[in-house]
This record gives C-alpha cells, sequence and structure tokens, in this order.
C-alpha cells in the first residue's frame, strides 16, 4: 500500500517532490543537451481525443512515473489508459523471494500501485503488462532453475501460479477494479536464435520448470492464460506480447511463427482476447529504410484479424541511432510514427496503442553503461557512437516533437477517426 503523501502528490497529478526521485535515476541516462522551450499551444486535439476506435495511452514506468513534469505534460494528452510496463514483472514483485519484503517494511507493490493511484488522478483504467516472461527473472529463481534441486518443477510451478494469484488478486482489493486488460505472456519467441526457418521458444527458467505440451507449444504459455481465465474480472481482456514482427529484419520469421501460436492456443480453446505488437521501430532493420514498405505487417494484421482478435500496439518508439543530426533523426521518427501507425490502423482490429516512454528523458533506448554509451550500440546496427537517441513523443524538456504531430494526423486518419 502507498503512504498517503505520496498517493496525495500522484493525485495532484506530479508534485515537486518527485523530483528527487527522478533525479537519482536520470544519471543512467544519456542526454542531449538541447535548451528547452516553452510549451507550443498550437498542437492539435489531445492524442487520446483524436480517434474514436484506436485508444491511445502510454507505458510508463520509474522514474519517468515520479518526474512531475513529465506527469503534467502527459496529463495534456488525455490518455485514455495507463500501462504498468515494468511493475508487474517477476522480478520485480519477487526480488528476492516470494515473500520479499524491502528493509523498510514496504512492499514490492509501489510501481504498481503509483501508477493506478496516476490513472485514478486521469480518470482512466489500467494496463498490466508481462505477467509472464523468460527475461528479467530474479537470480533466485534462475539457479534453482540452473542446479535443478529436488522438486525444482513443481517449486517453479507453484511459484509462478503464486505470481498470477497475487497480481490479480491484488486489483480485486481495489474499488473498482482498473485492471481492464492484461498481457499474460511476452516475448515468447527469440529470433535471435533461430531453429531453422523459424526462431527458437525464448529460453528461460519457465520454458525449462513446464516443458512442452503435446502441440509443441510450451507449456507455461498455456498454464498463463489458464491461470488469467481463471483470476480475471469479468471485464478484464487476456493478450500475449510479442515484438519484431514489423521489421524487415526477423518480421518474415516471426510473422507466420506468431500467428501458428495463436492457432494453437485457440483450437486448445484458450481465450485470447487480443494480441499484443511491440511495435519498437527500427528503420535500419527495414529492406529500404528511407521508404519502408509496411504491407507485409499490414496483411499480417489482417491474417491475425480473421483469428476473431483484437490487436494492441503496445511499446511504439523510434529507434534512430543509425543517423545522426537533430534535424535528420527528428524528421525520421516522425515520417515512421506517421507512416507506420496510418498503415496499421487501416485494419479496424487494431483498437489500441500505446506508446512505451513518454519523453526521450527517461527512453530505454537512453540507457548507459559506466562508459557513457548506450546500451543500443552493441546491437541495433547504429552508426559509430551513435548520438544521445530521441525515440519518443515528447523532447527532454517536456516539449512537443515532431513525432507527435506525425502520430496525432495518424490517429486522425479518416479510418482510425470513426
Amino acid at each position: 500500500m502507498i503512504d498517503l503523501s505520496r498517493r496525495g502528490l500522484l493525485n495532484a497529478v506530479g508534485a515537486l517532490a518527485f523530483a528527487q526521485v527522478a533525479g537519482a535515476r536520470a544519471e543512467n541516462y544519456c542526454t542531449d543537451g538541447l535548451a528547452g522551450r516553452p510549451l507550443t499551444s498550437s498542437r492539435s486535439l489531445p492524442l487520446g481525443n483524436i480517434s474514436k476506435r484506436v485508444q491511445w495511452g502510454i507505458a510508463i514506468e520509474q522514474p519517468g512515473l515520479y518526474d512531475p513534469e513529465l506527469v503534467a505534460a502527459l496529463r495534456t494528452e488525455a490518455p485514455r489508459f495507463l500501462a504498468i510496463a515494468s511493475g508487474l514483472k517477476f522480478g520485480n514483485l519477487h526480488p528476492l523471494s516470494m515473500a520479499y519484503r524491502r528493509s523498510n517494511g514496504e512492499s514490492t507493490w509501489g510501481e504498481c500501485d503509483d501508477t493506478v493511484a496516476l490513472a485514478k488522478a486521469l480518470g482512466v483504467p489500467i494496463r498490466g503488462d508481462c505477467l509472464a516472461w523468460n527475461d528479467w527473472l530474479p537470480n533466485w529463481v534462475t539457479e534453482i532453475a540452473r542446479k535443478r534441486p529436488r522438486g525444482w518443477q513443481d517449486q517453479l510451478r507453484r511459484d509462478f501460479e503464486a505470481h498470477f494469484d497475487g497480481v490479480f488478486a491484488h486489483f480485486r482489493e481495489m474499488n473498482p477494479n482498473p485492471l481492464r486488460w492484461c498481457g499474460v505472456v511476452n516475448e515468447p519467441f527469440n529470433p535471435w536464435a533461430m531453429n531453422g526457418a523459424e526462431p527458437s521458444w525464448r529460453a528461460g527458467a519457465w520454458l525449462d520448470a513446464f516443458g512442452f505440451e503435446a502441440d509443441g507449444i510450451p507449456r507455461y504459455i498455456h498454464s498463463a492464460f489458464a491461470l488469467g481465465e481463471r483470476h480475471r474480472s469479468g471485464e478484464c481482456a487476456l493478450f500475449i506480447n510479442e515484438a519484431n514482427c514489423e521489421n524487415d529484419r526477423f518480421g518474415p520469421a516471426m510473422r507466420p511463427a506468431y500467428l501458428k501460436l495463436v492457432d494453437s492456443l485457440q483450437k486448445a480453446g484458450r481465450h485470447v482476447d487480443a494480441v499484443g505488437l511491440e511495435c519498437h521501430l527500427v528503420p535500419q532493420w527495414m529492406s529500404d529504410p528511407g521508404r519502408p514498405d509496411w504491407r507485409p505487417f499490414v496483411q499480417f494484421l489482417r491474417d491475425l484479424a480473421s483469428r476473431g482478435v483484437e490487436i494492441y500496439l503496445t511499446e511504439l518508439d523510434v529507434n534512430d541511432c543509425s543517423l545522426r543530426g537533430v534535424t535528420a533523426r527528428d524528421a525520421e521518427v516522425e515520417t515512421y510514427m506517421r507512416s507506420f501507425v496510418s498503415a496499421a490502423l487501416e485494419v479496424p482490429a487494431v483498437t489500441m496503442l500505446s506508446n512505451w516512454n513518454f519523453s526521450d528523458k527517461d527512453s530505454w533506448l537512453r540507457q548507459s553503461n559506466s562508459a557513457g554509451r548506450v546500451g543500443i550500440e552493441s546491437w541495433a546496427k547504429c552508426v559509430l557512437s551513435p548520438e544521445c537517441p530521441r525515440p519518443a513523443l515528447y523532447d527532454e524538456s517536456m516539449n512537443p516533437k515532431r513525432a507527435r504531430q506525425g502520430l496525432a494526423e495518424a490517429l486522425g486518419g479518416s479510418r482510425a477517426g470513426r
């Protein structure tokens, strides 16, 4: 339970007391050092008010959650939901054991509860993300899977079930229950390790502990949906989430594998209400970065829609590390926001869109190592020593960027606006 002072400050939508918390984490992120300008008043409607069909929101986590300037800017955009980006991950809730509590007696639910408090202040519901993921697992879980003591599989399966039970019970205690959507499985595939022409299943403790069903699908995925079905409230939609379906580097292998997984889950009677697609756009992973062809991805969306599921675009941003100069990079981010979203919204089954991180300031792409080098340099096919990324809608001074305009125009297209 969050303390009353923090709850009150969040209900005021961002108090100055959060500045110290946000500043403590800022050292882990690069900065572009550009001078801020006052917020412009010549924008379109708030992003959340543009489309009737497509709900727009933000996946938020710390330190941005505790940044009063970010929260104030976010409020002006009238999001229709907030997604708990990291607060429900197994490793965040159970870092040392299932019964762990912090040294000051606080529970590990702080980030989740503070996101809920902010959503309540904004008058919007919550999407919970990433309940089951084979990454970001705490050491105590991975050590059990590595050492395999007697009964290790049963223990991890019990912990997995307790995690799901705990998450849904936590929200049931709230009145009203704000959890309207829940991502029960995150990134089941690993396209970096191919198994012939198909991506491999993402390795990890859950895959090891549960094994596979007769249909070849990891049993933990079936279990995640079964637990979600058992514990959810009637209004909570369950979805599975995956990355790298939109680009030309991994998409040709990922798209058919994802369709096959959805088919198997539906055949087994699982209630897959929706399919999530992360949409971390990487221009240099397109065959022609200057003229990306989204038609294969749009056909994939139509194929998903034919399965009777809704489609959520869950973690949208644009990696700009293949270019130099703010002007060129901002233009690329704007172009990709507009062209990609416009193409995706041609498919009526796309009903939700959220950006991952609202501002460049705390973007995951800005996370830096001890030498001050951004982490994406090691894997994203960047230019040598890339500049500090600008992948989001607002800059680090909380001014709207060209990317925001590109997204607004895409959301305002004739199909999305209905």
